[in-house]
């Protein structure tokens, strides 16, 4: 199981600009770094994180894939209720992001049903994003701690093996 963890700061691009990859089954904490996570944030050597810091990620990370899938069943059920399929909102979300939406290739009740889904997606952040610090947060980690591990964990294939090690005892 390859998990990267997710940015919970990303979140709202995640929604929008990117909503049906979230819809189409690839887990958030398993896709690669969003693009508003900050550069130029100094990796911390591997060795700097202990056993246990290393299982609190672990831990946090395996909540974190339940919030994730909570949130693709509540969009899914907005998809639905809006009738409008996976493919036509990331088609019309893709054009949303490039600004290019009067050209897609919709019909108006398509547009105001991706209109109404991307709405009442956005309004399920702020209580994704808390349900997300929530889960990193639980056992005593700190989000920024949570965030340093995580860069370390993307750099470094050693660190990957031995937290996919401890996610998978659980």
């Amino acid at each position: 199981m390859n998990s990267l963890p997710i940015n919970l700061k990303g979140l709202v691009v995640a929604i929008l600009g990117v909503g049906a990859t979230i819809l189409s089954g690839s887990a958030i904490a398993q896709q690669k770094p969003l693009p508003t996570q900050p550069k130029t944030q100094q990796t911390a050597p591997a060795a700097t994180f202990s056993d246990a810091d290393l299982k609190q990620f672990a831990d946090a990370n395996n909540r974190l894939m339940v919030v994730q899938q909570e949130g693709e069943k509540a969009m899914l059920a907005i998809l639905t209720e809006e009738k409008l399929s996976v493919e036509k909102f990331s088609e019309l979300a893709k054009a949303h992001q490039q600004q290019k939406l009067n050209e897609a290739k919709a019909t108006p009740q398509e547009l105001t049903a991706f209109n109404k889904s991307a709405q009442r997606m956005m309004a399920l952040q702020p209580t994704m994003e808390k349900n997300m610090e929530n889960a990193i947060i639980k056992d005593g980690m700190t989000i920024e701690k949570y965030e340093q591990i995580m860069v370390a964990y993307k750099q470094d294939p050693a660190m990957q093996a031995k937290v996919q090690q401890l996610m998978q005892k659980q």
